[in-house]
């Protein structure tokens, strides 16, 4: 190769690259206007001239489409709205687990009554089958006693010193 073939090469080359770095700088500049009319629409949207109370205009359109929750009051109090669905599950929690302890201790009342009728009824019978009357009869129906009534009555032994 020759001094001239070089220097059409170098001439093509920096060509080249000068055209590359137009075309990088025209992509960068074209990147940057994208970016900043992001940004203005981005500012747009959120300086609205909407007061930080007002929920808009309220239609039942708005409501039922759900541009009402886009509001800027509603979208404050996400957080808020949160914690009081948090309570209401705790709420509502807490009130079945009392109804559940509520139902058992209504079960344990009527066993607790059930026992109690069940030893008062074990009680009179035994009462009653331990009458001197009620053990004659059972040891005259059985006829394996040779016991009787005693025919003189019952005296006390005085002791004397």
């Amino acid at each position: 190769m020759n001094n001239k073939e070089i220097k059409t090469v170098n001439d093509e080359q920096k060509d080249i690259t000068e055209e590359l770095a137009k075309a990088l700088h025209e992509a960068e500049t074209k990147e940057r206007a994208e970016q900043e009319e992001a940004i203005k629409a981005i500012k747009q949207f959120t300086d609205q001239d909407e007061d930080e109370n007002s929920l808009g205009e309220i239609t039942l359109k708005s409501i039922i489409g759900g541009d009402i929750l886009q509001s800027r009051f509603m979208l404050k109090q996400v957080v808020f709205f949160m914690f009081l669905v948090l309570l209401a599950i705790i709420y509502t929690g807490n009130r079945y687990a009392s109804q559940q302890d509520a139902l058992l201790i209504d079960s344990l009342k009527v066993t607790l009554q059930e026992e109690r009728y069940r030893v008062l009824t074990m009680e009179s019978e035994l009462l009653n089958a331990s009458r001197q009357s009620e053990i004659v009869k059972e040891l005259k129906a059985n006829g394996d006693s040779t016991l009787l009534h005693s025919t003189t009555p019952p005296f006390a032994i005085n002791k004397e010193d």
